[in-house]
């Protein structure tokens, strides 16, 4: 069993909020990994002992809030009494953030897998790629920590695994989706979790991957191969919490539900991929003949299409095989997705080399997200301009 830094702080207040009774919200973030770290979180608080009405699921809409916590839905849980709140698949690097939440009394308890950059963190954080964390292996996705989290607090707890591996079947996709490298560490569960996805007990993945055309001798190579077509799926989310359309399909009992579902995202899907392919095909023509190392392109409007950014930046990285930051306005600023998954070069790094230019920005190796004013994005042109004329 691998245990990660703070694990047993993270348990202790969790074992107190057990025995108090205390209501505790579970924020995550709004993509493929964050949704379904939710419903793991979820399902193994309820099969701890909590009760499912003291748990209040926040998933908000990038497209309206960010990721991270905004001051709307911490009032939200303030009201409802709620001081405890565990958060997934982000917050490591946001720290104006964290600070918000402990001035409105909160505690958080953060289960992640994003890079560490300096700052005072007002949390306790459960990641393996934080500083004087002991784990021997880092590749994670958001739902892999929270899974080695409560393996932790079932083992403490003494309550039977087999309860929480009835989740296990959750590990798999996000780790695919989120490009998480495979290694001795995380192998095992992945394939655990696939042995459980074949035994079809849930009808939201079953039918899913039929819709996929997955659904027939799976593997994760073959997984891994459609890899694109798996995070474009699951990646249509709609609305907030347990009425998010990709935890309802997660937690749908029966097949016709899960079948209605899944049909439905395949058409919003559609429409979602018709539009990327439209901005990707002008990127290709407008980059046609470049020399340059890294492209820096977007679009000064709204695309009102939550991760568009980053499925067109992950496809022009794929056509061009340089890095690739693409943008998109967002409210007063710009929204930007970096991919650079056929280079050596490290695109986080490369955000870091900007500086303090950004509103934020974070992420991995491979993948990273950033947030910036207009009028900053020629300082960050000339910035990476400079990191890419020095990398190696």
């Amino acid at each position: 069993m691998i245990k990660l830094k703070n694990t047993d702080k993270a348990i202790k207040r969790l074992i107190l909020a057990l025995k108090k009774g205390e209501k505790i919200g579970i924020w995550s973030d709004y993509d493929p990994d964050g949704v379904f770290a939710l419903v793991l979180a979820f399902e193994a608080l309820i099969n701890a002992g909590f009760k499912k009405e003291d748990l209040e699921l926040i998933l908000p809409n990038q497209y309206k809030y960010d990721r991270s916590f905004n001051k709307f839905h911490l009032s939200i849980l303030k009201k409802m009494g709620i001081k405890l709140i565990i958060g997934i698949d982000f917050g490591t690097t946001d720290f104006k953030q964290m600070d918000m939440a402990n001035e409105m009394g909160f505690e958080v308890i953060l289960l992640d897998h994003h890079r560490q950059r300096p700052g005072k963190l007002h949390a306790l954080l459960i990641n393996p790629w934080q500083k004087g964390d002991r784990s021997k292996y880092k590749n994670w996705s958001g739902t892999g920590v929270a899974y080695l989290f409560f393996e932790n607090l079932y083992k403490t707890l003494k309550i039977d695994i087999k309860k929480l591996k009835q989740s296990e079947d959750l590990i798999l996709i996000p780790a695919i989706t989120d490009y998480i490298k495979l290694d001795k560490g995380n192998l095992p569960y992945l394939k655990n979790s696939l042995a459980d996805i074949k035994k079809n007990l849930r009808p939201g993945i079953r039918d899913s991957l039929k819709e996929l055309k997955l659904g027939k001798a799976i593997t994760i190579t073959k997984m891994i191969e459609d890899r694109s077509n798996i995070a474009d799926f699951y990646g249509i989310l709609k609305n907030n919490g347990k009425k998010n359309n990709i935890f309802d399909l997660l937690t749908s009992k029966t097949d016709k539900e899960a079948v209605k579902i899944s049909k439905k995202i395949s058409k919003q899907k559609r429409n979602f991929e018709d539009f990327v392919e439209k901005i990707v095909k002008v990127g290709i023509k407008k980059f046609k003949n470049t020399k340059n190392k890294f492209i820096l392109w977007g679009l000064d409007k709204d695309i009102k299409l939550v991760g568009a950014e980053s499925k067109i930046a992950d496809s022009l990285n794929e056509y061009f095989k340089i890095p690739v930051y693409f943008y998109k306005k967002e409210k007063n600023h710009l929204k930007g997705s970096a991919r650079a998954n056929y280079s050596n070069k490290n695109v986080l790094d490369s955000l870091k080399n900007c500086g303090n230019i950004f509103i934020n920005f974070g992420g991995h190796p491979k993948a990273a997200g950033f947030h910036i004013k207009k009028h900053n994005l020629k300082q960050m042109e000339e910035r990476l301009k400079k990191f890419y004329a020095q990398a190696k």
